[in-house]
C-alpha cells in the first residue's frame, strides 16, 4: 500500500488481504494491537505467553490473547504513563485504559495477583480492538532489567504493507525470570496452569538460559511468594490433559502432558543442581 488505511474498515480489510484468511487475520490483529500497546508501556516489561510471541513469533508459540506485563515503579505511575501515551496516540491509533476488578484467589498472596485491565484501541477515532492487559508486580526485580526485542518478521512485514512505521523494539522480561515464574505457577498446589508446560518447552527449545541464575531466581521467587517451597514437584492437576493437548497443537513439544511433567521435573532438578 502507498498510503496508510484511511478508516478502521479499510484497516481491517487490508489486514485480511495481507493474511489471506480470516483466522490468520484475527491472529495478526491481536499481535498488532498488543505490539502497539507494548510500545507505550514506558516503565514496564512484557512477560508471559505474549512475551514469547514477540520473542519467537506466531508459528513457534501457543496462541494467547492477553498482554502480560510487569511495572518497574508502581501501578499508579505505570497506568498514568500508559494513559498519557494512549491519549497522545501512535500513527492514528489512540486508546483508553479501563481498570477491571482484581481476582482474590484463596491462598494466593496479593503480591502474586495480576491487575486486569482493558485497553480499548481506536483507529482514526473509531473503536478497533480491545487488548486484555494484565499488570503484575515487580516481585524480585523481574522488571528492573529487560531484553529489547524487535517485533517478529511477519509483524514488520504487516506494518510495512499497511504503510505504517516499523514498530519499536519491545521490552521483554529476561528468560530466567520467565522460567522461574512459570515453574512456580505450574507447580503450585491445585495449579490450573498446564499451558506453562508448553511455554517452558518452547523457551528451552529455542533459547539458552543461565541455569545458575535461574536457580537463584527460583529460590528468591518461591521464598517471596510463600505459597510452596523450592524445589517443587509438579503433579498433574484436573483437566491438565485436555488443556495441554489444546495448547500444544501445531507446536514442537512433547506429545503428552505426562511426558511434559516428567520433562519439567527433570528441568527443576537440573536447575537446582546448577
Amino acid at each position: 500500500m502507498k498510503n496508510v488505511p484511511n478508516s478502521k474498515t479499510n484497516l481491517d480489510k487490508a489486514i485480511l488481504r495481507f493474511a489471506g484468511e480470516v483466522r490468520k487475520a484475527n491472529e495478526l490483529r491481536t499481535l498488532m494491537a498488543n505490539t502497539i500497546v507494548a510500545q507505550m508501556i514506558g516503565d514496564g516489561v512484557v512477560k508471559g505467553g505474549s512475551g514469547s510471541r514477540f520473542r519467537y513469533g506466531n508459528q513457534r508459540t501457543r496462541a494467547t490473547m492477553d498482554l502480560d506485563t510487569s511495572w518497574r515503579t508502581d501501578l499508579d505511575s505505570f497506568l498514568k504513563g500508559l494513559r498519557t501515551k494512549l491519549s497522545e496516540g501512535w500513527n492514528g491509533f489512540t486508546g483508553e485504559i479501563h481498570i477491571l476488578r482484581q481476582a482474590s484467589p484463596r491462598g494466593i498472596p496479593f503480591e502474586y495477583v495480576m491487575q486486569p485491565c482493558e485497553v480499548k484501541l481506536s483507529y482514526r477515532s473509531r473503536p478497533w480492538f480491545t487488548v486484555q492487559l494484565e499488570v503484575g508486580h515487580n516481585e524480585i526485580g523481574d522488571a528492573d532489567e529487560c531484553e529489547m526485542i524487535d517485533a517478529p518478521e511477519i509483524l514488520s512485514e504487516l506494518f510495512s504493507f499497511l504503510a505504517l512505521p516499523k514498530p519499536l523494539s519491545i521490552p521483554i522480561m529476561k528468560l530466567e525470570f520467565q522460567v522461574a515464574q512459570k515453574l512456580h505457577g505450574v507447580s503450585a498446589p491445585k495449579s490450573k496452569r498446564a499451558h506453562d508446560l508448553v511455554d517452558l518447552q518452547l523457551i528451552l527449545n529455542n533459547s539458552e538460559i543461565n541455569f545458575e541464575l535461574a536457580r537463584s531466581l527460583c529460590q528468591k521467587l518461591f521464598t517471596y511468594r510463600k505459597v510452596h517451597q523450592w524445589p517443587p514437584l509438579i503433579v498433574k492437576g484436573e483437566e491438565w490433559e485436555s488443556v495441554y493437548n489444546a495448547q500444544r497443537r501445531g507446536l514442537e513439544v512433547l506429545d503428552t502432558v505426562d511426558e511434559a511433567i516428567a520433562w519439567a521435573n527433570e528441568l527443576i532438578e537440573t536447575i537446582d543442581n546448577s
